[in-house]
């Protein structure tokens, strides 16, 4: 298996809102600093907090999937389709920006913590489609339990967001002490943040993981499976995304 660790000192930063939105960018837009360019079609990856009340403005989009996970408070989002919804604790928004769309977002309670990620479909056959919306309470997600450990789709597979990008994501909890696995795919790569906690990875002898860690894993093999551990004194929660290293389509250049 091949697994690389990316710290948060070598994740990108960004700031909204005169520094009241701050985010940790693992992966980031071209130009600006980041742990990788890209994982397969996981074109953008940002993990931010509201140190206050804050808002980003109207801005467009346009082709893209892109998705905002709510981990906790709340997130205001409007829209050019006429679109005025809130999302709370573990809920998520999607907006398939198509032929294209405005939209803004907005963080009513200080503390406030969400991810945006944008995933690329075949740019030039999304951008013909128009525009959508849709909103997910965190009760639609299915959640296994298992030993110790709580796995949530998020997207794909039994999860209710099914995107035009091949992409699957999860949100994994393990209590302190406990470990879960998950197969990997050599056609594939997985992709995952550590938000909670801390513990280890990998297959075989494991790799330390710490809070804020960026993760990118693949299988060398066959029948190759991720191993994750939760430290004996404290739980961890972990963000997963699992994408082709080839779509079947050209990526954006970036």
């Amino acid at each position: 298996m091949n697994i690389r660790i990316y710290g948060a000192e070598q994740q990108g930063v960004g700031a909204f809102d005169g520094g009241k939105f701050l985010e940790q960018r693992a992966v980031s837009f071209p130009g600006e600093k980041t742990a990788v360019d890209r994982v397969g079609p996981l074109f953008y990856w940002a993990w931010g907090k509201a140190a206050d009340v804050a808002e980003i403005g109207m801005h467009p989009h346009k082709a893209f999937e892109i998705v905002t996970y709510v981990i906790e408070g709340l997130v205001e989002h409007r829209d050019s389709l006429g679109s005025l919804e809130t999302v709370t604790d573990g809920g998520a928004q999607v907006i398939q920006a198509g032929s294209g769309v405005y939209h803004a977002e907005a963080f009513r309670t200080v503390g406030s913590e969400a991810m945006q990620i944008w995933f690329e479909p075949h740019l030039s056959e999304t951008v013909k489609k128009p525009a959508t919306y849709r909103q997910y309470n965190h009760e639609t997600f299915p959640s296994h339990r298992t030993d110790g450990s709580v796995a949530k789709a998020v997207i794909g597979g039994e999860a209710p967001i099914q995107l035009d990008t091949d992409a699957i994501m999860h949100d994994w909890t393990l209590e302190p002490g406990a470990s879960f696995s998950y197969p990997l795919d050599p056609s594939r790569q997985l992709a995952f943040l550590v938000i909670r906690g801390q513990g280890a990875a990998g297959s075989g002898e494991l790799q330390t993981l710490s809070h804020k860690d960026f993760v990118v894993a693949q299988a060398t093999e066959e029948g190759e499976a991720l191993r994750l551990q939760a430290d004996e004194e404290q739980s961890l929660r972990v963000i997963a995304i699992d994408v082709p290293v080839d779509p079947g389509y050209t990526l954006y250049r970036k």
